[in-house]
């Protein structure tokens, strides 16, 4: 059988220097937004953080993407303007917090990070991605596999793939997009539509529905390859150790139970 491994959200690992910003209590935040009735805790909390992109800024955060490139290729349609206005607005509201680069780091001026008050939203998330995943509608649309893909390409954990490289070949069934490749070597981790033109490690026969809903936890490995929902063609050592490559995927929705 695959083994099938528990993805947990964990606080940011220890190393930079906080850049001194002024945070602001909750309370100071509430005096200074437009007036409006606060009915109970969920109008204040609501008038807080439930613009279309506050939480799922905070969702980026908690799953590894902490710099201001990788938020914004996580969340197509965010313009890089309003991705500053978020960011800043979250800092002050003390949900964030910006921190300096290790030293020897110079990828980016500086990253992002959440804040005690900010991984205290981690049961909401959960609790909203468990009442949402009843409303959403996997679809073959192009965008759709494209955005899949990069989700799957930004998860993959590097350190888990035999010798740190993998070509993975994805044929689906029933889709108007019949392929899709994901490849890791030195050079890189790159996904595409269609096929690889090189020879693929591995083989996956699945469906975009199947690949979504084990992606997303809503079911397992072990359960796919006993209904024949997904399949694999080439060594075994391969087709064991798939569902562990994907230990860092960024789903909140089922981030403590046994999934891809």
């Amino acid at each position: 059988m695959l083994a099938e491994v528990a993805w947990e959200a964990a606080a940011p690992a220890s190393g930079g220097s906080v850049t001194l910003t002024a945070q602001l209590s909750p309370q100071t935040v509430m005096r200074d937004l437009p007036a409006s009735a606060d009915y109970c805790e969920v109008s204040t909390a609501t008038r807080l953080i439930a613009d279309r992109w506050s939480l799922l800024v905070v969702r980026e955060l908690a799953v590894g993407n902490t710099r201001f490139s990788e938020i914004h290729d996580a969340l197509p349609g965010l313009s890089r303007s309003l991705l500053s206005s978020r960011l800043r607005y979250l800092e002050r509201l003390g949900i964030i917090e910006r921190l300096d680069p290790c030293q020897g780091d110079r990828r980016s001026k500086h990253f992002y990070a959440l804040t005690e008050v900010g991984w205290g939203l981690m049961p909401v998330l959960k609790a909203l991605g468990d009442w949402g995943m009843q409303f959403r509608a996997d679809s073959d649309d192009l965008s759709d596999m494209a955005v899949r893909l990069h989700r799957m390409r930004e998860s993959i954990d590097r350190s888990s793939l035999p010798n740190g490289r993998i070509s993975i070949q994805f044929l689906f069934s029933n889709s108007k997009q019949h392929s899709a490749w994901l490849r890791v070597d030195r050079a890189g981790t790159r996904a595409c539509l269609g096929i690889w033109e090189g020879e693929p490690n591995l083989i996956v026969r699945s469906t975009p529905a199947a690949l979504s809903d084990l992606y997303w936890g809503r079911r397992t490995c072990r359960d796919a390859i006993a209904n024949r929902d997904i399949t694999f063609e080439g060594p075994e050592k391969y087709a064991r150790g798939f569902s562990g490559w994907f230990s860092n995927r960024p789903a909140v929705r089922g981030y403590d139970t046994r999934v891809l």
